[in-house]
């Protein structure tokens, strides 16, 4: 206990953080619970990005403002947070008490040369990046592990992704943007490496919206979700332009 008054005197380890737009109590509450029951707030914080306002003193607030998507309303919580290192948590997946440990596997032998110490955490078996069905212009992009759900240290959020948690270019949905993150680790020649004992778990409450699109492959109908195409063309385009050693973020 002493221990972790000294580091809350101090700094804080964790900064949790967690973008939504869903009922409160029905999602994202019961991530800040988890978390508050594993002992979580004694060295670190939850950082909430959302349109509305939250009545819950556990947590610090940050109101989305643009209102476009997850990515945005990341980046913006990133910037309040003060955590030696971050997790980008949804709202609606459990959490396991394991996660208290993602800085011991950052600072493992696993990553002891490893430029970026950056890992993603499990949700059963991993997603690839790659060559996308339908889309030949996709093809030159190598398969290698997503980063779906990031967690890093600070210098890696200040030094090597310039600020951001996602590439800003993503503003339009949702899709892609874990996708060019994980082609800038992947060109980098550090893939990127899943946390297999930090396995989050979908609720069983998530609310889906059903607009007949079908992803990836888009159906016989090739439907895509919206602002899908408009996404993928601006990862293409970002994965054709990156350079090894170039920044994630050009000025």
């Amino acid at each position: 206990m002493a221990k972790n008054s000294r580091y809350r005197e101090n700094k804080v380890k964790n900064s949790f953080l967690i973008a939504t737009h869903r009922d409160y109590n029905t999602h994202a509450k019961i991530v800040v619970d988890q978390l508050e029951s594993y002992g979580a707030l004694g060295d670190g914080e939850i950082i909430i990005c959302s349109p509305f306002s939250i009545d819950d003193k556990r947590i610090k607030h940050v109101k989305d403002e643009k209102q476009l998507n997850g990515n945005t309303a990341f980046n913006d919580a990133s910037r309040s947070s003060n955590g030696e290192f971050i997790y980008i948590l949804c709202d609606d997946h459990h959490v396991p008490k394991e996660i208290l440990k993602g800085g011991e596997f950052l600072n493992s032998l696993t990553f002891c040369k490893r430029k970026f110490k950056i890992a993603s955490m499990s949700s059963g078996a991993p997603c690839h990046i790659g060559a996308i069905p339908n889309f030949p212009e996709t093809s030159f992009i190598p398969s290698s592990v997503m980063c779906r759900f990031p967690f890093f240290t600070r210098e890696m959020y200040t030094k090597h992704l310039n600020g951001y948690v996602f590439h800003p270019n993503f503003n339009i949905c949702s899709h892609f943007a874990d996708n060019y993150l994980s082609y800038f680790l992947e060109i980098n020649g550090e893939p990127t490496i899943e946390c297999n004992y930090i396995r989050l778990q979908q609720m069983s409450n998530t609310d889906q919206v059903d607009d007949g699109s079908v992803e990836p492959y888009g159906g016989s109908e090739n439907k895509y979700p919206t602002g899908y195409i408009e996404s993928l063309e601006i990862y293409v385009d970002l994965c054709k332009n990156l350079k090894r050693s170039e920044p994630y973020v050009a000025n």
